[in-house]
């Protein structure tokens, strides 16, 4: 996780408008979803069957009060 945040961050820094996306089954694992949301990704996504455990650990984070935007 720590070179996907350094990427994030250079990223961003080079590029203010750089959008960040994880795509893949780590897309619907609610602990990628926590680290994606705190690491500054706009989005994630994954396969339709995941859609429904993505979206409520999406909304759980939101709800824990660590949404960071």
């Amino acid at each position: 996780g720590e070179l996907l945040k350094i990427g994030a961050e250079r990223g961003r820094a080079a590029r203010g408008d750089l959008v960040l996306a994880l795509c893949g089954e780590h897309g619907g694992n609610p602990e990628s979803i926590a680290f994606c949301r705190d690491a500054g990704f706009d989005y994630v996504s994954c396969s339709p069957f995941r859609v429904p455990v993505a979206r409520l650990a999406a909304a759980q984070r939101v709800l824990d009060g660590k949404n960071l935007r």
